[in-house]
């Protein structure tokens, strides 16, 4: 890791091998002390080292103790140096630290290895008992004895082509000891447990790794180093990282071999998780950025579709063929919004939701979710109270659980939607049951964590569930989960309940039922097709258009004109000057002025975290005509 601190020890730069290597995060590592997990036995010692810095003397190699944020214990190996100016003067201090604990362990063992002959077998035993590390001693002369028989030079080769050799390998070698620390990690109630053999702990990739480790004691290589998985008494799966070094070497006899582990479980799943992440995160761009053109096209493709289904004769012979279009156009739309789910560049809308008829709504998106073998029970209490959320929101909580159902029905089933009021009135029940392969208590426990998945090699990057539950425990909810292996789950979600009724749904009205307008409105919008289009909408509704294609073009329009514009309708993502900055110039202008944003997705422009007040006018691509008279009057009316 680098580090960099000012003179008055704060922390300015850290690159991000800090974080794997201390366990802390960055915010953590900028607010904690200097040099926070230095290890307290060797704090004196290396301070002795950083005070020296700040009066420009450095200092490098030098080894200390890191104590990681979850208490594990490192070994790191520093070389500061003073950050000078162009004058020469010193404006703070720069460090560079090695994990270096690997090493540590293989001197470690080859320690244990020397002092087996320097000193006494009592002070051996102490320090093989006591290591830290899980430890095994081995005899393996009676393999040595096997490969001096076979008529073979090549004994690498040998054992690839017979595997049955590899098997005599295990069962001629004899355990001698097992440390504390080994039979802690393995979860063996006796030392008797682990000398019973090796057999208990080898599955083909156990072997595969045995029979590298033999191949390269064989070729004359005395020390041995692998990662590979093992697997504990309990059934518990680790990734280690072994050393087998091979005691007095000089004997030729292999009767002393010393096999240390170290667990890297966690680092290499945080490692796993941080790269995860990341690919989430690049998957999330790029999802949002296709739903955003998307929905700048389907702005396009379902406002003409619309304005000619309005404009077309009933008996017109290509009407229902044009309404096909418009009907796949709306299809489009929903699945532009997965996208935007996926990608959590949502706009966040909490408001008086009907759950039943969002799960009406949510049947056929369902049901493609779920796949011929699954089917979809609806169970709706008719009397439902109405609750406060954001609509897409739920709707992804609704898809969420249905993968995570889907995936627990591979060989079919049924998923059940209910709802009901619950008996206090104070909450609505939102049930989802599954009649799939359940899962153990442990698995339950560890549900809602990111990145936790049953599913090995799976695609799913763990997230969904805990999407889901983010969701509702942000707005105000709760989450029961009952499963028993071979019984299926219960998810159920209990939502406050309010008292305010929820709008009601959208519809398409006709050019006699849309209100009209009167006035200018400016419109903003980089994409000429969208822009076009909207400002024939506008005219259908009686507005007089001025056309802009950018801020600055917008805001020349503004000051060129004789009068005041009493509304601006404006795009939030554009380049140069975004939506929100625009408004915020408008405003400067007339304070009076009413503004609309509209958008295929936001991009963080609007609002921290995509919520959006409820009284700020928002309009989502693609929008339909009556949706645009609706903002225009909501708007008009504030």
């Amino acid at each position: 890791m680098v580090l960099a601190y000012d003179m008055s020890r704060r922390l300015v730069f850290v690159n991000p091998a800090a974080e794997t290597l201390t366990g802390y995060s960055m915010e953590e590592l900028e607010k904690a002390n200097f040099i926070c997990w230095v290890h307290p036995e060797d704090q004196a010692r290396m301070m002795a080292f950083w005070e020296p810095l700040f009066q420009g003397k450095p200092f490098h190699e030098e080894e200390y103790r890191l104590v990681t944020r979850d208490g594990r214990v490192k070994w790191v190996v520093a070389s500061w140096i003073p950050i000078l100016d162009d004058g020469g003067t010193q404006v703070g201090v720069q460090g560079r630290e090695f994990d270096v604990t690997r090493r540590k362990l293989a001197e470690a063992a080859l320690r244990h290895s020397e002092e087996k002959l320097r000193i006494d077998e009592e002070r051996y035993r102490v320090l093989f008992e006591n290591s830290p590390f899980p430890m095994w001693e081995e005899d393996f002369s009676a393999i040595k004895t096997y490969f001096d028989s076979l008529d073979t030079p090549d004994i690498p080769t040998y054992l690839r082509q017979n595997p049955s050799a590899v098997d005599e390998c295990v069962r001629r070698v004899r355990i001698l000891d097992v440390n504390q620390a080994a039979r802690n990690f393995y979860g063996a109630s006796s030392k008797e447990e682990l000398l019973a053999g090796l057999e208990q702990f080898f599955d083909d990739s156990a072997r595969e790794n045995f029979r590298d480790e033999m191949s390269a004691l064989a070729a004359g290589d005395y020390s041995f180093q692998a990662e590979f998985t093992t697997r504990t008494l309990r059934g518990e799966e680790r990734l280690v990282d072994m050393i087998v070094t091979m005691v007095d070497s000089a004997r030729c006899d292999w009767s002393r071999v010393i096999v240390s582990f170290f667990d890297i479980t966690d680092r290499k799943r945080l490692e796993e998780q941080f790269f995860q992440s990341h690919k989430m995160e690049s998957l999330g761009r790029l999802a949002g950025g296709i739903a955003h053109d998307f929905n700048n096209l389907l702005t396009v493709i379902n406002g003409y579709s619309d304005w000619m289904l309005r404009k077309m004769e009933p008996d017109n012979p290509f009407r229902a063929e044009l309404a096909e279009v418009r009907d796949a156009g709306q299809r489009c739309a929903e699945l532009t919004q997965q996208l935007l789910a996926f990608s959590r560049k949502q706009i966040v809308r909490a408001g008086p939701l009907d759950l039943n008829h969002l799960i009406r709504e949510s049947q056929g998106v369902l049901r493609r979710v779920l796949g011929d073998g699954i089917s979809l029970a609806i169970r709706l209490a008719p009397d439902l109270g109405t609750v406060e959320a954001d609509a897409s929101q739920m709707q992804q909580v609704l898809l969420n659980l249905a993968i995570n159902a889907r995936e627990a029905m591979a060989s079919g089933g049924t998923l059940t939607l209910a709802t009901a009021n619950s008996a206090s009135s104070q909450e609505i029940l939102l049930e989802i049951r599954d009649t799939g392969q359940g899962m153990d208590e442990t698995t339950r426990r560890h549900l809602f964590e990111p990145f936790f998945t049953t599913k090995k090699g799976s695609r799913n990057a763990g997230l969904g569930l805990a999407i889901v539950f983010g969701i509702v425990n942000h707005g105000g909810g709760r989450i029961e989960v009952a499963s028993q292996p071979g019984a299926g789950s219960v998810f159920r979600i209990h939502l406050p309940r309010v008292q305010n009724e929820p709008e009601p749904a959208g519809h398409i009205d006709s050019p006699e039922t849309t209100q009209r307008g009167v006035g200018p409105v400016l419109v903003v919008e980089d994409r000429e097709d969208v822009r076009d289009l909207t400002c024939r909408m506008l005219e259908e509704l009686g507005y007089e258009t001025l056309l802009a294609a950018s801020g600055a073009e917008a805001l020349a329009i503004a000051r060129g004109q004789g009068r005041s514009i009493p509304l601006l309708l404006t795009d939030v993502i554009m380049p140069g000057m975004n939506g929100r900055e625009l408004a915020d110039q408008f405003r400067r202008l007339d304070p009076k002025i009413k503004i609309i944003f509209m958008s295929g997705y936001t991009d963080r422009v609007l609002a921290g975290s995509h919520t959006l007040d409820s009284d700020t006018p928002y309009l989502q691509k693609p929008f339909t005509l009556a949706q645009l008279a609706e903002i225009l009057r909501k708007a008009e009316g504030a």
